[in-house]
């Protein structure tokens, strides 16, 4: 017990402090952006040492390849529109995070989905640098974008088309 009272007195006068960091995470409710639609689905974001740990459930869209992205705003009006262009704080050239860098690619860039003959489909993905709470890369306030073709990394944003889904990354 005394060795106790001698530890505490140590961290409570010295100066010294102990802080426990919580994870921040997001889980974005991913909508159709058209009447009609039947697009949906759950992209859960945790930041994780490495970055931005993504993991998504889209559901409701023919099989094939959709580009999807994080984008600039916070905002899903005029059928996604208002999303803006891709988050790229760094002002680059359009390819894939986790295969080009920083130094070639946009911050939001995390290529494509695959959606299976169900109509479902799952990507995961660490987006290096970036996270939910603080610094260049802070992609909270933000939208995933799912959209209508895939994405073939061409300039200036991967030919991907219109955008077919939407959600903001905001507090659970």
């Amino acid at each position: 017990m005394k060795l106790f009272r001698v530890l505490f007195f140590l961290f409570a006068y010295s100066g010294f402090s102990v802080s426990i960091a919580f994870a921040k995470s997001s889980a974005v409710d991913l909508k159709a952006t058209k009447a009609g639609s039947t697009v949906s689905g759950i992209v859960r974001l945790e930041e994780v040492l490495e970055g931005v740990k993504v993991s998504a459930d889209v559901k409701g869209i023919l099989p094939g390849k959709y580009g999807f992205h994080i984008h600039e705003n916070g905002s899903c009006g005029d059928e996604g529109k208002a999303a803006g262009g891709h988050f790229n704080p760094d002002s680059v050239s359009h390819g894939l995070l986790t295969k080009d860098g920083f130094a070639h690619a946009h911050a939001g860039d995390m290529g494509n989905i695959e959606i299976g003959p169900d109509g479902t489909g799952k990507l995961e993905t660490i987006l290096p640098k970036l996270s939910l709470s603080e610094g260049n890369y802070n992609v909270f306030g933000k939208a995933v974008i799912l959209h209508e073709k895939e994405d073939d990394f061409g300039q200036p944003t991967g030919n991907a088309g219109g955008r077919v889904g939407c959600g903001v990354i905001s507090e659970e």
